[in-house]
């Protein structure tokens, strides 16, 4: 649910809701001081996400791949 930003010329105050898309605009947003309707202010947003990175490969003695890993270890195959 998208927060939106609204604000009161009267007052000069901001206020912040949380509503479905479809309730932008209606119902109107009252102000809580002094009752007036409030406009939709463009706010703006971010959006996060994970960053992948590559983990470097390392090659493993043949010696301790036998020891701790089984022959079709991914980790210990030779690309």
């Amino acid at each position: 649910m998208p927060l939106y930003v609204y604000s009161c010329a009267e007052c000069a105050i901001e206020l912040e809701e949380l509503r479905p898309v479809d309730q932008a605009d209606w119902p109107p947003v009252e102000c809580p001081i002094c009752h007036g309707l409030c406009q939709r202010e463009i706010s703006l947003f971010s959006v996060q996400r994970a960053q992948v990175t590559a983990q470097p490969r390392t090659l493993v003695s043949s010696a301790r791949r036998s020891a701790y890993h089984g022959p079709d270890c991914p980790c210990c195959r030779r690309s």
